[in-house]
């Protein structure tokens, strides 16, 4: 009876998961098939669409690489020493600063968007600085809800971290900066890294502050796409989702092969 159950869940287990992937799988099919639209199966194979990618989905791609590039520096800059004061820190409401500093996990990025839209309004009024429209004004909206994935993932790397290697470091003449760039930063280095990942694949997959603070030549691709979609489901368009698809892809499995993605979605949930 046990064994029928899990046959059961298995299969259940593996229906669902056919179930998500099969809308991914029949976008990247089609993207290869003659005609043009979305059908499947296909009825023919070609790469045309991918030689025929317009001008504007690569611009469109500059501008998404450069905003993650940017989010992502920004967000590693500051959640690691985040984190190293929330984890080692003894200071007052340290616990709400921790709090605060991983509240945008639970905040939809459709609320965090249109704040940093009102953000961008305020700056107007008050310094005639206008943010909109402008890739600083993406990555500093973007950078909102980046942040606190680096910060998760370093602390994180932090659980069975050996204090005492510290302590050795400094027993033997090393001076504070140098045991951590020596001893710290290396042993921290694949969370960092890990954290960094989660960040840029969060903001190239943005769209609600895309939206809301880009716009011009600051449109990222997700957007790009978006708005394409709206009026027609060209092949191009399938063509770029399916490289997009395939990035995103390499670039989990290569955090899954760095740290592992269930022990940093276990830390995230702790």
């Amino acid at each position: 009876m046990n064994r029928l159950v899990r046959v059961l869940l298995a299969f259940f287990i593996a229906g669902v998961f056919v179930f998500l992937l099969l809308p991914i799988l029949a976008v990247a099919v089609s993207s290869f098939s003659t005609s043009g639209a979305l059908t499947f199966p296909p009825t023919g194979f070609t790469t045309a669409w991918y030689e025929s990618i317009g001008s504007g989905y690569i611009d469109a791609l500059k501008v998404s690489l450069v905003v993650a590039a940017g989010t992502t520096a920004l967000a590693t800059l500051v959640g690691t020493p985040a984190a190293l004061a929330l984890v080692r820190g003894r200071f007052p409401l340290r616990e709400a600063l921790s709090a605060f500093c991983l509240s945008p996990l639970m905040v939809s990025t459709l609320v965090i968007a249109v704040a940093a839209f009102q953000f961008t309004l305020v700056l107007w009024d008050l310094f005639d600085l206008s943010l909109a429209g402008t890739v600083t004004g993406l990555i500093l909206g973007q950078s909102a809800f980046t942040i606190p994935f680096v910060v998760r993932a370093v602390i994180a790397a932090q659980a069975n971290f050996d204090v005492s290697l510290e302590e050795a470091a400094q027993s033997l003449g090393a001076g504070p900066v140098e045991t951590f760039f020596k001893v710290t930063l290396p042993i921290l280095l694949p969370g960092i890294i890990s954290g960094a990942i989660f960040a840029f694949v969060m903001s190239f997959d943005d769209i609600a502050v895309g939206l809301f603070v880009g716009g011009g030549d600051a449109m990222t691709l997700p957007v790009k796409i978006y708005t394409a979609v709206e009026f027609n489901f060209d092949a191009d368009i399938m063509a770029i989702s399916t490289l997009v698809t395939l990035a995103s892809l390499l670039i989990m499995l290569g955090l899954d092969r760095l740290t592992g993605i269930e022990k940093f979605a276990t830390a995230a949930r702790g």
